[in-house]
């Protein structure tokens, strides 16, 4: 099933994101467990994009500040992309990335918040955003379930080796996710070979579901909240945390916190009380009667930090026996 794509024509835009739009830290969230799906250097990102069955891929490179941002989007393809699909990605890529979201508010009502200020200064004009479609990030949340980081890993490299899309382009070389139409028909046992457990039969009746279910993410994102939330948890294996994930990352609903998982709530419990564990309660209230509207937004910036903290070379000791990569 695998195919490779070279991508080699390429269409350039210059973009002007709503201020202020911080763009390293809204491409790049080093939160999210390493995998070849994009890859990622101070100022640019890669990753590939699928449109009405055709594979392009995606190139972000900040020209701008925080305060008066640009960001140079590049388009590689297989043939030239007529004008009306070009205007289809450069909106696609708009809504992943929220270029044209205003989060001035959130740093209005919050800059002199005793908790949540110093981050607001340090990551000030990060937004949330996802490289993936709600598909392919429904797919990374199975790979995440009841696992520790490194099997994560180890099982989205082997999946996406066997029956995704390697796309070359700009000197680079990622992944994307199959199909659901795709992984509907795979043998179970077939995928059991690889090493991924009760998975299998998660990566087929989910797609299934999604399949006859007929989710169209375009349309999810025009519903309110809770309507929204009843059709994913519609899909086969999709619970609480699953649903959670899906509409703050794919659906960009930042006034939701409803959940937390395991692993999660101990590096909360850490960040917000100093302490080794607190309820899950606890933590929802605590997040939400604080931050409200912009509860998981307001959260996103504590739960960033320390993971910036990581990548640029920290040790934090607690926080490697969490993680377990």
């Amino acid at each position: 099933m695998k195919r490779v794509f070279n991508l080699n024509r390429t269409f350039s835009v210059t973009l002007k994101p709503v201020s202020p739009y911080n763009f390293d830290p809204t491409v790049f969230k080093p939160s999210h467990y390493p995998d070849p799906l994009k890859d990622y250097e101070p100022g640019k990102y890669w990753f590939p994009l699928r449109l009405n069955d055709k594979v392009y891929g995606i190139k972000l490179v900040n020209k701008g500040t925080t305060r008066n941002p640009k960001v140079q989007v590049v388009i590689f393809s297989k043939a030239k992309i007529p004008k009306n699909e070009l205007e289809e990605i450069i909106n696609e890529v708009s809504y992943r990335f929220e270029f044209q979201r205003d989060i001035s508010g959130f740093f209005k009502k919050f800059k002199k918040d005793k908790v949540l200020s110093p981050f607001l200064k340090k990551w000030y004009g990060m937004h949330g955003s996802c490289a993936q479609d709600l598909y392919g990030l429904l797919m990374i949340a199975i790979f995440l379930q009841n696992t520790v980081i490194k099997r994560s890993v180890q099982m989205t490299k082997v999946m996406l080796e066997k029956y995704g899309i390697k796309v070359k382009f700009d000197n680079k070389e990622v992944y994307y996710f199959w199909k659901p139409e795709e992984m509907m028909k795979v043998p179970e046992q077939e995928l059991r070979d690889l090493k991924v457990g009760y998975r299998a039969k998660l990566f087929i009746k989910t797609s299934e579901t999604f399949v006859k279910e007929k989710i169209d993410e375009k349309e999810l994102r025009k519903l309110p909240v809770e309507e929204t939330k009843q059709r994913l948890l519609k899909i086969y294996g999709v619970g609480p945390e699953t649903a959670r994930i899906l509409l703050v990352e794919a659906l960009h609903h930042h006034d939701i916190f409803e959940h937390v998982a395991p692993w999660q709530q101990k590096i909360y419990s850490r960040l917000l009380f100093n302490k080794k564990l607190v309820s899950v309660d606890k933590i929802i209230k605590y997040i939400k009667n604080k931050w409200g509207e912009w509860a998981n937004l307001a959260a996103s910036y504590i739960w960033e930090d320390i993971f910036w903290q990581r990548k640029q070379g920290k040790k934090i000791e607690w926080l490697e026996k969490e993680i377990r990569l």
